[in-house]
């Protein structure tokens, strides 16, 4: 008699396996998609508002003082701020809407691409070609998004900074832990990406000694 798991499962079952996952994948899509949804419509409402949002470095007092009912406050560091887009040269609106769209591009991707590794692993099966193809595709579009996000935004900022006249007084909106992290993240898929290949090589050389 056959049983329903591991490869021996009647082929109905492994069908409705793979064509609604394991449930695991789910999940990860669902956060992803909430960003994505988030991101987008945030996006379309500033923009239906002619307004566009971006963090900005606040680095003097002179240009983020606040006036609160009780007191007087100022802005310090990576500050999120909204702009009219009337306010802002055309150079400047292209760069920003090139650094959301490829940030909310690579989620997609990664999101997608992560599918078959999730699906390997709770099947128990995770050192697969696909899964270590996958850990690579989704390194590179990270890798890519990242750069494309970080240079784009860097000049974005910087002449948004230029078009408010406040170039002197602000820096870009990136910072140097940003960048790092990006490294650090771009890092450790590479890590898990060569953890996997060695891992199916020792399942290879395994299954050739059975």
């Amino acid at each position: 008699m056959i049983q329903g798991n591991g490869k021996n499962e009647p082929p109905a079952e492994a069908a409705k396996r793979k064509a609604f996952g394991t449930g695991y994948e789910l999940w990860v899509g669902l956060a992803i998609a909430f960003y994505v949804i988030y991101a987008v419509t945030e996006l379309v409402i500033d923009l239906a508002h002619a307004k566009i949002s971006l963090p900005l470095e606040f680095e003097s007092d002179s240009v983020a003082a606040l006036d609160f009912p009780g007191g007087v406050a100022t802005l310090s560091g990576l500050t999120q701020i909204t702009v009219s887009t009337s306010d802002l040269g055309v150079d400047s609106m292209v760069l920003l809407l090139i650094a959301k769209i490829a940030l909310i591009l690579t989620f997609i991707v990664a999101a997608v691409a992560s599918v078959p590794v999730i699906r390997d692993i709770a099947d128990g099966d995770p050192f697969t070609g696909r899964s270590i193809k996958a850990l690579g595709v989704i390194e590179g579009f990270i890798a890519c998004g990242g750069l494309v996000y970080f240079g784009a935004m860097v000049l974005g900022s910087n002449m948004v900074s230029r078009d408010l006249a406040i170039a002197d007084e602000v820096g870009p909106g990136v910072t140097t832990v940003q960048a790092f992290l990006l490294l650090g993240v771009v890092g450790g898929l590479e890590l898990l990406r060569r953890c996997f290949k060695s891992g199916q090589k020792a399942q290879d050389e395994l299954e050739g000694l059975v």
